[in-house]
């Protein structure tokens, strides 16, 4: 995928491994980054749309903590990668996650990751250089630790797993030039 993140090479690579092309499957892909977008359109078996509140140029112009023009269970897969630490209410935002995904569905959750104990939120924090201080960006809300992003992913509903080198394989991830400490934690639906 050229001018992607190694990120994004991660998510196809996760795509191209585990859902194979047998059938076409819906999928939901939120602030979805171009490369990654472009990649994912072209393949036949996947029934791709975009979807974010603020983001021009996507299909569906939606605010994740309250999606009513989705049916439940209307995707059995999503990337949401990078928006739950912009979300005033992220336990609200993966309730709507976890309605819109089909029994047995799966997603990638992805967030900045601190170092563990580190979690930090407050949604009150409204001075740009504070959240810069403590969030590591200008608009996030919160900053997660590994252990708080999986506890609020399983508060949800979802069960999710941690995926990294030891399962793609070092070399793999070498040659798709993805950072060897790279982890990309998948969620699944209870079917």
């Amino acid at each position: 995928m050229c001018g992607s993140a190694d990120r994004d090479r991660l998510y196809g690579l996760y795509v191209d491994r585990f859902l194979p092309p047998d059938r076409v499957r819906r999928v939901l892909d939120f602030a979805p980054s171009p490369s990654l977008s472009r990649y994912l359109r072209g393949r036949a078996d996947l029934d791709y749309r975009t979807a974010d509140l603020m983001m021009a140029g996507v299909d569906d112009v939606v605010d994740i903590t309250h999606m009513p023009n989705y049916a439940d269970g209307s995707f059995e897969f999503f990337i949401c990668s990078h928006v739950l630490e912009h979300v005033s209410d992220d336990a609200l935002a993966l309730k709507e996650l976890y309605r819109v995904l089909t029994p047995g569905g799966r997603g990638i959750v992805m967030t900045p990751i601190a170092p563990e104990g580190s979690f930090d939120e407050d949604p009150s924090v409204v001075d740009e250089s504070e959240r810069w201080r403590r969030f590591a960006q200008g608009d996030h809300v919160r900053l997660y630790d590994r252990s708080t992003l999986c506890a609020r992913i399983r508060n949800s509903g979802f069960e999710v797993t941690a995926l990294d080198s030891r399962t793609f394989g070092q070399e793999t991830f070498a040659e798709h030039a993805i950072a060897e400490n790279s982890v990309l934690y998948v969620v699944e639906k209870p079917a």
